[in-house]
């Protein structure tokens, strides 16, 4: 006795985010999960893209200037280069996940960023649930098993789909828009030139020239693809890697001779202009949980 079946398959259909979140990489630096049983208070430094998950007890942060009150269930987004003040109070029992990653290409960093915050840092608890699969993340994350970075990085990519669609929602927006800037060629050319030559004394007339344009126009062309800047990208690219090197227990001598400042005081001038502390007090801020 034969039966007939007839199989039909869906076609999967492409949109705005999916096409967005297939031109961008993203790399995992860190995720784990934080502990306490009493009130503490934490200042600390991010130097990469962080998403705080309050599985228990909640948390009044402070990023920069703007306080931000976190119940538990609920998600917090953290940019680079802030000094975030945590103060965990009135309950029992915290345990905070973290994520820590970055993105690349960096035009399409501040473009995404922008849109997942666009209305708001803070994701409330009604809005996602996630419980149970950071608790299962974190279990990948303790086992190290054969493709365990993979899980985790997808599991990363779901969630940031479902925290833009509670921003989109908040918004009753229906689409995404990543405006194509003209510039994004030459400020990839830009960057790659800073990353070439990071340590040394790098001028952004040097870098105009070398590419064939006005000053302007580079300055213009950072504006409309990073939001900041060509002197400022160029110093926090300088502060990241000195950060990296503070962690490594160099002087800040050293590192400043190495960037191409002309002393010291000038990279502990500039790193508390764009961390907002000096290099010494970075380094009894910053956190860098273990994966």
């Amino acid at each position: 006795m034969y039966i007939e079946t007839q199989t039909q398959y869906s076609q999967f259909e492409s949109d705005e985010l999916t096409d967005l979140l297939g031109k961008m990489t993203f790399q995992i630096n860190n995720f784990g999960l934080w502990q306490s049983q009493k009130d503490t208070k934490a200042s600390y430094i991010s130097n990469d893209i962080e998403i705080v998950y309050y599985k228990e007890g909640g948390s009044t942060t402070i990023v920069g200037d703007k306080k931000y009150i976190c119940p538990p269930g609920s998600f917090l987004i953290i940019e680079p280069f802030q000094l975030n003040t945590s103060i965990n109070e009135g309950y029992d029992r915290y345990a905070y996940y973290y994520f820590h990653f970055d993105i690349e290409p960096a035009y399409l960093k501040h473009a995404f960023l922008s849109l997942l915050m666009k209305y708001g840092h803070v994701i409330e608890a009604y809005e996602i649930d996630y419980t149970e699969m950071f608790d299962r993340l974190y279990l990948e994350a303790q086992r190290k098993e054969l493709g365990y970075s993979s899980i985790i990085t997808s599991a990363l990519i779901r969630l940031l789909v479902q925290m833009t669609r509670a921003q989109l929602k908040r918004g009753q927006d229906h689409s995404i828009e990543i405006v194509e800037s003209p510039y994004i060629q030459l400020v990839n050319e830009a960057i790659q030139y800073i990353q070439d030559h990071l340590c040394e004394s790098i001028r952004v007339t040097e870098i105009a020239q070398t590419l064939g344009v006005s000053t302007s126009v580079l300055y213009k062309a950072f504006m409309s693809v990073l939001d900041i800047p060509p002197v400022k990208y160029i110093h926090q690219q300088k502060i990241q890697y000195a950060q990296k090197r503070l962690m490594l227990d160099r002087s800040v001598t050293e590192i400043a001779q190495e960037l191409g400042y002309s002393s010291a005081y000038h990279l502990s001038k500039k790193n508390k202009k764009i961390v907002g502390v000096s290099p010494k007090d970075y380094k009894k801020a910053i956190r860098t949980p273990k994966m």
